[in-house]
């Protein structure tokens, strides 16, 4: 903004412009900001991080929560069907049946749970290079691995019930001496 000097009389209303600016204060953004002001800003600001931390703070609650509730519903489902004598086959043994004294596979051997244990059992046979893959229940209970020659071998498996989670695989390699 220019200030306007009066021309001579000699032009009527016509002003002539001076390259002196005019002094005006200075704009909000310059001017220091008042202490409320600021405070209300920062005040903002730590209000969207505090809402983010909380709200992640709750979600990992609640998914916490979720899986106690999921966990001990398995739990107690699993523990039901043993009652009921419906037990669910959800443990996967895998693991290869070698020769302890040469250290080869042992085709065809049987793995299957063991008869003094509570029932269901369960059976399967290793295939030609001895690897078999047993579906049996997810508790601690002992299986019965045995060939033709070989001596039978007794093996636990399985998890305490606090550490299982309803369905997983074990592996294990197992070693049976010749007779």
């Amino acid at each position: 903004v220019v200030i306007g000097i009066r021309p001579p009389a000699s032009v009527p209303g016509t002003w002539l412009q001076s390259d002196v600016p005019r002094q005006e204060s200075e704009p909000d953004e310059f001017q220091p900001a008042s202490f409320d002001e600021e405070e209300a800003a920062d005040l903002r600001r730590h209000f969207g991080r505090q809402a983010i931390r909380l709200a992640l703070a709750f979600g990992l609650l609640f998914a916490v929560v979720w899986a106690a509730f999921w966990w001990s519903g398995s739990a107690i489902r699993f523990g039901a069907s043993r009652v009921a004598e419906r037990a669910e086959t959800t443990w996967r043994i895998i693991g290869t049946v070698r020769d302890g004294v040469t250290r080869k596979p042992v085709p065809w051997a049987a793995v299957a749970d063991d008869p003094g244990g509570l029932p269901p059992f369960f059976h399967t046979d290793a295939d030609q290079s001895g690897v078999f893959e047993l579906l049996t229940l997810p508790e601690p209970h002992q299986i019965r691995v045995s060939a033709s020659g070989y001596k039978t071998l007794t093996v636990r498996v399985g998890r305490a019930w606090f550490l299982w989670l309803p369905q997983g695989r074990e592996k294990r390699d197992i070693e049976i001496y010749p007779e």
